[in-house]
């Protein structure tokens, strides 16, 4: 599959974390699984960070990792099973500091539904305070939300869907660094899915807006994990963003040619507002795949509605009189 990068001004900065591939590409993939004796597996490929962690290297416990960030896997026998791709980070800054988060991600999940648990998250520690975090996208047969001690502390509405907002302490466990006590925070989707579009930093913030304080990051993954269950799973599609724009002279210029709103929008309330235009002013929308979705030759000032779009992120290039501008755009 060819890969296409939109080119942004000069004045944007965005690490764009993007894998994008069939999964007949994976068959050239590095395989490993955990040994008797050692329970962790960590390490960078492609520029992603991956883990895979057994705990006490019980039963049979396996990570693939493909091409980007894809990574595939598989478990049985074992009493706690993670295996989690995505960014890592040293510990020194905060979310904000780096940009907003958000993923796309489809993945062929099965877990075993006959006994243990199982999640489909996406995961992270932060330190200072100490904080393991999930948003659970899919669970089978059990959910922190009834474990002895969670408390549901708010409920919100994002990327189409209610999360059920808890919150729970752990008292001298496994944590990245060592047997600690620390806090967990949980997002739990309300209808489950294997596939989709994820704010990430909306959960970070609403967390945060509910006094559940997160510190410097560990990292920002995307986790399969299984507790005394079996299963695989296989990532067809994996992305995951960071966006660091900082609004610049040249940022303002963008505001001054166009505006899009609102934003995050729903997939057929997307407005883009023209405000300048000129010899042969041009719009072009691509999804994250880098497909072009819309085009509009010859625009002239007025509003423009986009709609029929899927859940996603998309990237709206405007050309006037020779200059391009890009703005992201985020439909649920």
């Amino acid at each position: 599959m060819k890969r296409t990068i939109i080119s942004l001004t000069k004045s944007r900065t965005l690490f764009y974390y993007a894998a994008f591939f069939l999964s007949f590409q994976m068959l050239s993939a590095q395989e490993f699984c955990i040994e008797t004796g050692a329970d962790q597996k960590a390490g960078t490929q492609d520029g992603f960070r991956y883990e895979l962690w057994n705990e006490n290297s019980q039963g049979t416990a396996c990570m693939t990792l493909g091409n980007g960030a894809l990574f595939s896997g598989n478990w049985s026998g074992i009493q706690n099973y993670l295996s989690r791709r995505g960014l890592g980070y040293d510990q020194t800054k905060e979310h904000q500091e780096y940009g907003k988060f958000s993923s796309t991600y489809n993945c062929n999940y099965h877990p075993s539904s006959s006994s243990g648990n199982s999640y489909l998250s996406v995961y992270g520690w932060t330190v200072e305070p100490l904080v393991e975090y999930y948003i659970i996208e899919d669970w089978r047969n059990w959910i922190p939300s009834m474990a002895a001690g969670a408390s549901l502390i708010d409920t919100f509405t994002v990327d189409g869907s209610t999360y059920e907002i808890y919150e729970n302490t752990r008292v001298n466990k496994p944590s990245i660094v060592g047997n600690r006590t620390f806090q967990q925070y949980f997002s739990i989707r309300q209808d489950e899915r294997s596939s989709g579009s994820i704010d990430i930093s909306a959960h970070f913030d609403k967390w945060e807006s509910l006094g559940m304080d997160l510190g410097k990051l560990h990292e920002v993954s995307i986790v399969v994990e299984g507790y005394q269950s079996s299963g695989n799973f296989e990532f067809t599609e994996l992305d995951v963003i960071v966006d660091n724009t900082t609004l610049s002279i040249d940022e303002l210029d963008t505001q001054d040619y166009f505006t899009v709103y609102p934003n995050p929008s729903n997939t057929d309330n997307a407005i883009i507002q023209l405000k300048k235009s000129g010899l042969n002013s041009e719009i072009q929308v691509y999804d994250s795949f880098g497909k072009m979705v819309y085009q509009q030759k010859n625009a002239h000032n007025e509003s423009i509605h986009i709609s029929n779009l899927k859940s996603g992120i998309y990237f709206i290039n405007v050309r006037v009189d020779s200059k391009s501008f890009t703005s992201k755009l985020i439909a649920y």
